[in-house]
């Protein structure tokens, strides 16, 4: 037998038309259990759910019970409207009175549902107040009835029997099953009576007629528990889609959030903001292309090129922004080579990632832009994504915060590396590069002069050009640039001057 099923199993999964209709029975099946009330239920336990579901039918009771207040004031209006025209007057006013008073009796009692904070603190509000509006409206009209049966006077009195019954299972703020099966019965039961009662003083076949109305009003209860039964069930998985729905727009928000930091996170706004106009273009253009493209392979004998031609690919746009006064920062890792040829891969993957982390730390801590990692090459830019007029000394002071951190993770991992630093001010052009792979990156000359004052400085010193310390307001102490960068060619052919920066005045 166990070998019939494995069987089975593996002719559903080799066959792919087998295996599509077990999935679309599968699916009927759940679709099916969608509309199981006690599925629902456990459905709704399971995602810890009932105590919303419960808040949520709070608010839509409240809507029924208004609803039936305005339905119970019409009947109640023309109802008294009509006794108007009975012939017997006298007997009108005592009708009338009941009719007006037990409505603003039941007005007054249902309408403390309406105060949320009350029903939320104490749920036994609702059971009394239907039960004691349903007792209000049972004992009116059977009242009447047995004074009309009494009186012996022709005015017109129906019996608000299945009215009444409509109303608890429709309209009334009584929860759950059970709860209005209870207060149905009972009134069902004193109908009975009234009923017996006026059989008994007109009609001689009184079993048979008590029965008849015993079976009615039976049939009507049964009609209520089936509404509030489907009733539950449509809110239910109504209540169960509109979660998922509000779920997945929650989830679909915060991935689109997340999406944007992650951006935000490699490329200055307004580039991050151009990138996603221009992907949204190149999706709406994809979508366009393969509409044409789909009419143009239905017309096969269309001439070549237009083959050719829609086929062609999308190398995309080319982003690219010039930015005025900013100040460039390279930082270098001395002793890295040696240490790849002595320590553990592993270590040092460790090592560079906790001393980059840090780093990152420190450039969002100063508004510094880090561009990206070049092997232990770490390079940033400031005042490119906001303009900042402190860009220079945003950079200076980041660097002798990596010479710091640095020696952090030297004390700490027990390593011989040092930091080299290099700023220089100036201006650059910014943009992403590639079409499949993007790459956020700048240039300029004065990027390239960063990266030499970088190579030609000082180990555990902030190697600065001219230009950028006369932005630094004699805030700092400094003294002459390293030799090599006096016999730099690139430096010499643009005529930087350098210096070393030693500490910041007091």
């Amino acid at each position: 037998m166990d070998s019939y099923f494995d069987s089975a199993i593996e002719y559903n999964r080799s066959n792919p038309i087998s295996l599509a209709r077990t999935s679309s029975q599968a699916q009927t099946v759940q679709n099916e259990k969608n509309w199981e009330w006690s599925y629902l239920v456990r459905k709704c336990r399971n995602l810890e759910l009932e105590d919303s579901y419960d808040f949520y039918m709070r608010r839509l009771r409240v809507g029924y019970l208004s609803l039936f207040i305005f339905i119970h004031v019409a009947v109640t209006v023309i109802h008294t409207l009509l006794l108007l025209t009975t012939p017997e007057i006298k007997y009108v006013y005592v009708d009338m009175v009941a009719y007006m008073c037990s409505g603003l009796v039941i007005w007054v009692v249902l309408g403390v549902n309406f105060r949320s904070e009350l029903v939320s603190k104490h749920g036994w509000v609702v059971y009394a107040t239907s039960w004691l509006a349903v007792c209000v409206m049972v004992l009116m009209d059977i009242g009447l009835n047995v004074y009309h049966a009494t009186s012996h006077n022709d005015i017109l009195n129906p019996i608000y029997d299945a009215y009444t019954l409509y109303a608890i299972y429709m309209f009334m703020p009584v929860p759950y099953l059970l709860q209005p099966f209870v207060l149905g019965s009972a009134v069902t039961f004193c109908y009975i009576i009234n009923y017996s009662f006026v059989i008994t003083a007109k009609d001689d076949n009184q079993m048979h007629s008590i029965l008849n109305e015993a079976i009615y009003l039976s049939c009507v209860n049964l009609l209520g528990i089936f509404f509030r039964l489907m009733r539950d069930i449509a809110l239910r998985t109504t209540f169960l889609d509109r979660r998922q729905y509000v779920e997945e727009n929650l989830l679909l928000r915060y991935a689109r959030d997340q999406e944007r930091s992650l951006l935000l996170s490699i490329l200055p706004a307004q580039i991050a903001d151009r990138l996603q106009e221009d992907v949204k273009n190149r999706i709406e253009r994809s979508k366009q292309q393969h509409q044409q493209q789909s009419q143009v392979d239905l017309r096969r004998s269309a001439d070549s090129q237009t083959l050719k031609r829609w086929r062609q690919p999308d190398h995309g746009t080319l982003f690219i922004e010039p930015h005025d006064d900013v100040t460039v920062l390279y930082a270098d890792v001395v002793n890295y080579t040696h240490l790849t040829t002595t320590l553990d891969v592993k270590k040092l993957v460790e090592a560079l990632h906790d001393l980059f982390v840090r780093f990152d730390i420190a450039s969002e801590e100063y508004n510094v832009l880090r561009i990206k990692f070049l092997g232990d090459c770490y390079y940033c830019v400031a005042g490119l994504a906001n303009p900042n007029p402190d860009h220079a000394k945003c950079c200076v002071d980041l660097g002798l915060r990596m010479i710091k951190d640095i020696r952090d993770v030297r004390e700490k991992r027990h390593l011989n590396i040092d930091m080299r630093i290099g700023v220089h001010s100036g201006d650059v052009l910014s943009g992403v590069i590639g079409a499949a792979k993007w790459q956020f990156d700048i240039w300029s000359k004065d990027v390239d002069i960063a990266n030499r004052l970088e190579a030609t400085g000082a180990t555990g010193r902030v190697h600065v050009s001219q230009k950028t310390l006369s932005l630094l307001d004699g805030e700092y102490f400094f003294e002459d640039g390293t030799e090599k960068a006096r016999e730099d060619p690139v430096l010499q052919k643009h005529g930087i001057r350098t210096y070393l920066i030693k500490s910041l005045r007091l």
